[in-house]
C-alpha cells in the first residue's frame, strides 16, 4: 500500500467535481429509466390480458402463479433490446462528462469518448443492467402474486395491483439507478483512461473518494481508508472501484503516484500529459 493521499479538503473537492460534472448524465438516466418501467409495464398488462389465464385463474396455487410469472418473463424478454437502448443515451452522457471533465483531462489532454472502450462497456453493461433490473421486477411481481392470489383477488385486481406496484417502484428505482449507474461510468472512464497512463510507462493510483451522505460505517469507509492504492489492486472491500452498493455515492480519482519517477513528456494518445494540479510530492516532471 502506497502512504501518500490526497488531503481530507483536496478530496471533498474532487468530490463536488464528479457531483455536478455527472449531474446531468444522472437526470437523463433517470429519466430514461423512468420511460423504461413505464413501458415495461404496458407491455406486461397487456401480457396478461392477451395471454390464456383461464387455467391461472382456475385454482390459487403455485402453479397458477407461475403461469402468470411466465406471461410477465416473457413481455420483458421480448423487450431486452428497446430496453438496452433506451438506457443507452444516459449511460453514454455519463461516459462523456467523466471524460471531458476528469479522465486525461486532468493532464490536459482534451478526451472524448473516442479515448476509452466506451462502445463495449455501453454493449456489455447495458445489457447486465437490463437483465439485472428485470431480476428484481420478477422477483417483485412473484411476491405481490403470492399475496394476490392468497388473498383471492381477481384477475383486475391482480392486473390493477401489477399497475400500481409498478407505478410505486419506478420512481425510487431510476433515482437509485441514476445514483449508480453514474458512478460506474465515472469509475469506468476513470480507470480506462488511467490505464492509457500506465501503457505509456506512468505509474498510476486510485483513491477512493466516499460521499458525503453515508448515515453510518461501511466498507466505503474502509476503502477510503486505505489511501491510495496500486491500480490493479482492490480495495478492502474487494472492489475495484465506486459504486460498492446500490445507490452508493462515492467516487474514485485515478492520478501518477507521488515520489515516483514518472515518464513526463511520453506521449499519451497522441498528445503530451503534464502533472496535475493536485498532483502530490515530486512529480519528476520534465521540463
Amino acid at each position: 500500500m502506497l502512504e501518500e493521499t490526497l488531503t481530507k479538503a483536496l478530496q471533498k473537492t474532487l468530490y463536488a467535481h464528479r457531483v455536478m460534472s455527472l449531474l446531468g448524465a444522472e437526470r437523463q438516466i433517470e429519466g430514461d429509466a423512468s420511460a423504461l418501467f413505464a413501458m415495461q409495464g404496458y407491455d406486461i398488462l397487456m401480457a396478461l390480458f392477451t395471454a390464456d389465464m383461464t387455467e391461472a385463474l382456475s385454482r390459487k396455487d403455485k402453479r397458477n402463479i407461475e403461469i402468470i410469472l411466465a406471461a410477465i418473463a416473457a413481455a420483458l424478454a421480448a423487450r431486452v433490446t428497446r430496453d438496452v437502448l433506451t438506457l443507452r443515451p444516459g449511460l453514454l452522457a455519463a461516459l462523456e462528462a467523466a471524460v471531458i471533465n476528469s479522465g486525461l483531462t486532468k493532464y490536459g489532454i482534451t478526451g472524448d469518448i473516442r479515448s476509452i472502450q466506451a462502445q463495449t462497456y455501453l454493449l456489455e453493461h447495458g445489457g447486465e443492467l437490463v437483465t439485472g433490473l428485470n431480476a428484481y421486477t420478477r422477483e417483485r411481481m412473484s411476491a405481490l402474486l403470492a399475496d394476490a392470489f392468497a388473498s383471492g383477488d381477481s384477475f383486475d385486481v391482480i392486473a390493477n395491483r401489477i399497475m400500481a406496484s409498478f407505478d410505486e417502484m419506478s420512481a425510487a428505482r431510476a433515482l437509485k439507478i441514476a445514483r449508480t449507474e453514474a458512478s460506474k461510468a465515472w469509475s469506468f472512464a476513470e480507470l480506462e483512461t488511467a490505464g492509457l497512463m500506465e501503457q505509456a510507462g506512468f505509474m498510476m493510483v486510485k483513491e477512493w473518494l466516499l460521499g458525503p451522505l453515508h448515515e453510518r460505517m461501511d466498507l466505503c469507509d474502509d476503502n477510503n481508508q486505505a489511501g491510495a492504492i496500486p491500480l490493479q489492486q482492490p480495495f478492502p472491500s474487494g472492489d475495484m472501484a465506486t459504486p460498492q452498493h446500490p445507490n452508493c455515492g462515492c467516487s474514485i480519482i485515478t492520478y501518477p503516484a507521488a515520489g515516483q519517477p514518472q515518464p513526463w513528456g511520453t506521449a499519451v494518445g497522441g498528445l503530451i500529459p503534464y502533472p496535475p494540479g493536485f498532483n502530490q510530492g515530486d512529480t519528476n516532471a520534465n521540463p
